[in-house]
């Protein structure tokens, strides 16, 4: 997909900014520890000692596991950790350049359990803002590390969790709301991600207000009236007599206003490139109520896809659709129905 094509722009900010999460936020004095952790930026180099003018005694890269012996802090209340690497390197280097081994075992394990759900969408950071294990704002210990603003990132699920009250009456007491109004309940939506070509924290769950989606631009202001796009797949591409190239896309919408707020799509559409008129039709739109994650498999110019869509009760169902592209055109066509989700 094209949009993928910022990773690169953004890798080194996303391991730099990383590398910013203190392994030990409350370092104290020397001591014999065996705390094992692993390395966030692309290189870091070991220092034998704490000083200024210390002198480089080794390099280490990304993902290498070390265990940290010692902590302490430089002259200007820095925390340093003494490290040993499996190759025997030992040194030190700032504690911000590390992250503990439980932290990247818990990313690593949710990236291999989501490694098979196509990417329903391509967000950016807004800003600066957290990596989370869990889709939970109300404490702090579920923080893996920071993301830079422009990190790129993989959406493979969303999810709906109610707001802490704690940031409610911040809110409310900024819009001078009055304290003995009833409460209402608000949800914060939460996408999973994947962060591609960051091996030490490869996934994990981003609170969808600092989030804005990375759309093609050639299907940007496609959206149905009254819709906005949340989520998008590449069907083909279409080449042109004048030797242009386009791409058709299977496009899930959701209203601006009224939507249901457990659906993650309220529209499936099909949007096709028209080579001649460099322009784009919509040959399928179907209104459903649907969850993450479509699944679409395209061989050529056949394929198909899955879609997890939501009765009048909100019980689940699985509709799966043909998708054929002949001459440019494409039809589908809706097969079975399966069976209620048990959830």
């Amino acid at each position: 997909m094209g949009v993928f094509n910022h990773r690169g722009q953004t890798k080194f900010g996303v391991l730099l900014l990383l590398a910013g999460l203190l392994l030990a936020s409350a370092c104290s004095g020397s001591g014999s520890l065996n705390e094992a952790a692993y390395v966030v930026p692309e290189k870091i180099r070991l220092k034998n000692s704490t000083a200024q003018a210390a002198r480089n005694i080794g390099e280490l890269k990304t993902g290498d596991r070390v265990t940290i012996t010692q902590r302490s802090k430089s002259e200007d209340g820095t925390p340093w950790v003494n490290v040993k690497a499996a190759d025997g390197q030992e040194g030190w280097a700032e504690a911000k350049n590390f992250i503990k081994e439980d932290i990247v075992a818990q990313a690593r394990k949710m990236a291999d359990e989501i490694k098979g759900i196509p990417t329903q969408a391509v967000g950016k950071s807004k800003a600066t803002l957290k990596l989370r294990l869990t889709p939970d704002r109300t404490t702090e210990d579920n923080v893996a590390a920071p993301l830079p603003s422009g990190t790129i990132m993989e959406i493979v699920a969303r999810e709906r969790k109610p707001r802490p009250a704690s940031l409610d009456q911040k809110a409310d007491s900024a819009e001078g709301a009055a304290s003995d109004s009833k409460p209402e309940t608000k949800y914060d939506e939460w996408f999973q991600v994947r962060l591609a070509g960051v091996s030490v924290l490869p996934a994990g769950w981003i609170y969808g207000g600092s989030v804005e989606l990375d759309i093609p631009g050639e299907i940007l202001y496609f959206a149905s009236g009254g819709r906005r796009i949340v989520g998008w797949q590449k069907l083909g591409t279409v080449h042109g007599d004048d030797s242009r190239t386009g791409d058709h896309f299977l496009v899930l919408e959701r209203k601006v206003l009224g939507a249901d707020e457990q659906a993650d799509f309220d529209r499936i559409k099909v949007l096709a490139y028209d080579a001649p008129s460099r322009n784009y039709t919509t040959p399928f739109r179907e209104d459903v109520l649907g969850r993450f994650p479509i699944a679409l498999k395209m061989e050529g110019q056949t394929g198909s896809f899955r879609a997890i869509v939501l009765d009048k009760n909100g019980a689940k169902h699985e509709l799966d659709y043909t998708v054929e592209i002949a001459s440019n055109k494409i039809k589908v066509a809706k097969v079975t129905t399966q069976k209620s989700d048990k959830k």
